[in-house]
């Protein structure tokens, strides 16, 4: 058995301060999971498939429902979420479309480079 470190090992991007978003790879990827703490009122957790923090109004890869003063986790699984361009995640007020919220979220994600 080999001690050595491969390329594909999980990242894992923890973010300590509340925010409302984090760059998670600026470049394609593979997310297994999502985790953290909604402190603020209910919102959406939005990810987008983008290399960089994407204005208002874009539309999310995926939306999940997180309610007021929680914890949050949600796993891909073995296979995980792929994106293209890269992974950003973020609060939202609003569903369809990125609304940004307050700095009131904490991100912990487990990806991989590809």
């Amino acid at each position: 058995m080999s001690n050595s470190i491969t390329a594909l090992q999980i990242k894992s991007v923890p973010q300590a301060a509340l925010a409302n978003g984090m760059q998670i790879l600026a470049a394609p990827g593979v997310l297994y999971g999502i985790s953290g703490y909604n402190s603020g009122g209910a919102q959406f957790l939005q990810l987008h498939d983008v290399a960089a923090a994407p204005a208002d109004a874009v539309v999310p890869a995926l939306n999940i429902a997180i309610a007021a003063a929680s914890n949050y986790s949600i796993d891909f699984g073995v296979y995980g979420m792929n994106f293209l361009a890269g992974i950003y995640v973020c609060n939202s007020s609003t569903a369809p479309a990125k609304t940004i919220g307050a700095a009131d979220c904490q991100f912990f994600a487990r990806a991989v480079p590809t």
